[in-house]
């Protein structure tokens, strides 16, 4: 990720995260989360499979979570501790029980605050990061292998891509381009992102040809 200049799930950020803070003498631990889907779904998805750090700092249980497509804070979010905002929104994480966890993280949208994912305090080890790669992977209810999806934060919003639009959502503006072809897909992903990326979405275009 650092020589591509790429991003890349939670697995690999927060995992690359948790190194660099054990690394900076943080008592950081690894934890796992089970990501909730909004409606129309309204459900859990996938076991435990959204990785994140939690850090203990002065007697205050902290979420750092560097993985979560472009829903990302920025910095630290104290348990039952002030809401943070960052361009990509406003979001807190509190003490609550629900089947999926002890704690829930969730985003206001609308004046509402809306689940993201629930979870446990407890540390996961380091061979619970393979076991989330090959769910990501492999599993038939990951919706990271079945179709292009292209996140970001930038300074002032939000981007994503996929294979039918980019949508961007800056200072309160919306703005989505349709596309009508592979061209435009890849003029907008070789715009807004690393090279890397944009050469892994010629791979999966050309594979998605292949399978046609």
């Amino acid at each position: 990720m650092i020589q591509q200049k790429r991003g890349g799930l939670c697995y690999e950020l927060n995992g690359l995260l948790y190194i660099v803070l054990k690394d900076l003498g943080f008592p950081a631990q690894l934890a796992a989360g089970t990501v909730w889907a909004p409606s129309p779904r309204d459900s859990y998805v996938t076991d435990r499979t959204h990785v994140v750090n939690l850090l203990e700092f002065e007697d205050t249980l902290y979420l750092i979570d560097s993985g979560f497509g472009n829903n990302l804070v920025m910095q630290p979010v104290a348990l039952d501790g002030d809401a943070v905002t960052s361009p990509a929104g406003t979001f807190r994480l509190r003490t609550e029980t629900t089947e999926k966890g002890t704690m829930v993280f969730e985003q206001l949208k609308d004046n509402n605050w809306e689940l993201r994912y629930g979870l446990y305090p407890d540390a996961i080890n380091w061979s619970h990061l393979d076991c989330v790669k090959q769910q990501i992977h492999h599993s038939p209810e990951s919706s990271f292998n079945k179709a292009l999806l292209i996140a970001k934060l930038t300074d002032d919003g939000t981007y994503s891509i996929n294979e039918d639009r980019y949508y961007r959502k800056s200072s309160g503006n919306e703005e989505t381009l349709t596309f009508q072809d592979h061209d435009e897909l890849l003029k907008q992903v070789r715009q807004h992102a690393a090279p890397a990326v944009y050469e892994a979405t010629v791979n999966y275009i050309n594979q998605q040809k292949l399978s046609c």
